[in-house]
């Protein structure tokens, strides 16, 4: 089963007694993992101005961990539906008719003596008489169907090879019954990721540190002001430094090979590992093509995705789109109002306290409660890195895209998307002094070299863990078959 791009293992089952081999072999008793919390399978403020930023580290949703690799455990749900491997045999032609027995086979044992099994079709149900046996190639089940109408049988087209079959629940005899149904375990698959190392530098020369400008510049986070080049150089790099790191979080690519390796090296000889970012960990199923944006097209696609996670009742979703998304999706929501309400225009996040992410956004909720909140995610509409322009509109394709996430946390406070660190390298900062440092020129002092100035260098290493790559989703513009 593969669900993630990341993954590294694959998930299994079995039936029946749980041994200690069976823990080893599923990693249940491996040591140190980034998360010891399995997930089941069903900015302005402090500096973040980027959403995503925002809504992980930002929001406390970060993580510390030891090294650049990071693992983490998924697991699906406990039930699952079986092929059918061999066709009715041994029996009657109307399979189950006049309560005869019947037989089929199928590829795995799974099943045990009074369970009722449901085919395809959710009319026919049936018990298994007997203990199911390995004939050298297939499990076989002796079967006798569940109904009070002795005419009744089971069509042939729900026993064909390749139709399934599941376990509903185990019925024995009213007294002096020997058997019990078996528990299921579904053992977790394990998916990886590194974090990329960020760095970069500005530099300010001797007679550039008093410099004073001719105009004004303006920091546009805080709206201070200032005719220093220094000042404007510091604003400047801590804005594309951030803007680099959000980058890397959403849209990085992973260059490390399935052994572990990578063939890039820096100019030290060591390697460079660079992690996936959040939209490679999006499991590929989830991520869906449109042409048209319709209230039905946003309905269809918020069903699927209702039938991942493991919330009771309504779900949120925060969902980070270009501006055209946001257009096409409010047109939508107006020419079919019924199905979803606009609730307010403000974003909350946090508590004891009202964050509010700057920019436009909207919040709908329908289908059964569940809640969208749509935010304006600024790299989809750049103009510079999205270059792929919608043939009709002449705008960037990306800005089209929605990613939905669902920023839920399960037990003991785990959140489903957070950022992850290495130990004491989320941020290093250093001045490297020459005959100036940042508070002016030397006096006497030591110096780092003879430069007439300073370089103020900054790094980081971290990366993004999307726990559940089922419980993400994205809508792409199609832009290879617009009309």
């Amino acid at each position: 089963m593969q669900i993630s791009p990341l993954q590294i293992t694959n998930m299994n089952w079995h039936a029946g007694l749980t041994q200690d081999t069976h823990l080893s072999t599923f990693f249940l008793t491996e040591p140190a993992i980034a998360s010891q919390v399995i997930t089941r399978i069903y900015n302005r403020q402090t500096g973040y101005k980027n959403a995503l930023s925002f809504l992980t580290g930002g929001m406390g949703k970060s993580k510390e961990i030891d090294g650049i690799q990071y693992r983490w455990h998924v697991i699906g749900d406990s039930r699952k539906a079986i092929s059918i491997t061999r066709g009715v045999f041994d029996g009657s032609t109307n399979a189950g008719q006049y309560a005869t027995t019947f037989k089929i086979g199928v590829g795995e044992k799974w099943f045990a003596e009074g369970d009722n099994i449901l085919f395809d079709s959710p009319d026919y149900l049936a018990r298994i008489v007997s203990e199911p046996y390995f004939d050298g190639n297939d499990y076989i089940l002796t079967l006798q169907l569940v109904t009070n109408d002795q005419t009744s049988y089971i069509p042939a087209a729900y026993l064909a090879i390749g139709k399934e079959v599941s376990k509903e629940y185990n019925t024995v005899e009213h007294d002096h019954s020997r058997t019990s149904g078996d528990t299921h375990y579904a053992m977790p698959l394990q998916l990886e990721n590194y974090m990329s190392t960020l760095r970069k530098k500005y530099s300010v020369t001797g007679a550039a540190h008093s410099r004073v400008m001719v105009v004004k510049m303006q920091n546009p986070e805080s709206g201070e002001t200032t005719q220093t080049w220094v000042k404007y150089a510091e604003w400047e790099f801590w804005k594309q430094f951030m803007d680099e790191i959000e980058i890397s979080l959403m849209f990085g690519k992973s260059n490390i090979k399935s052994n572990g390796t990578t063939d890039m090296k820096g100019a030290s000889g060591n390697p460079i590992y660079q992690g996936a970012g959040l939209e490679s960990q999006i499991a590929p199923s989830n991520k869906r093509l449109y042409t048209t944006l319709t209230e039905q097209t946003i309905r269809n696609f918020m069903d699927d995705l209702s039938y991942n996670g493991t919330e009771d009742g309504p779900r949120e979703y925060v969902a980070l789109c270009g501006r055209q998304f946001m257009n096409l999706f409010d047109q939508a929501m107006k020419r079919s109002a019924s199905n979803f309400t606009l609730v307010d225009s403000k974003f909350v996040a946090g508590s004891g306290q009202d964050l509010t992410l700057q920019g436009q956004f909207m919040t709908y909720v329908g289908l059964n409660g569940d809640k969208i909140t749509l935010k304006e995610y600024k790299p989809y509409n750049d103009v510079v890195r999205n270059r792929l322009l919608n043939p009709q509109t002449g705008k960037p394709a990306e800005s089209y895209k929605a990613t939905f996430l669902n920023f839920k946390s399960y037990s003991k406070g785990e959140p489903n998307i957070q950022k992850v660190y290495s130990k004491d390298r989320e941020m290093v900062t250093t001045y490297i002094e020459g005959m100036y440092g940042p508070y002016g020129p030397k006096k006497n002092g030591s110096s780092a070299s003879s430069v007439d100035g300073y370089v103020f260098e900054a790094m980081t290493e971290c990366g993004i863990m999307l726990k559940d790559p089922t419980d993400a989703a994205q809508l792409i513009l199609d832009v290879a078959n617009l009309s």
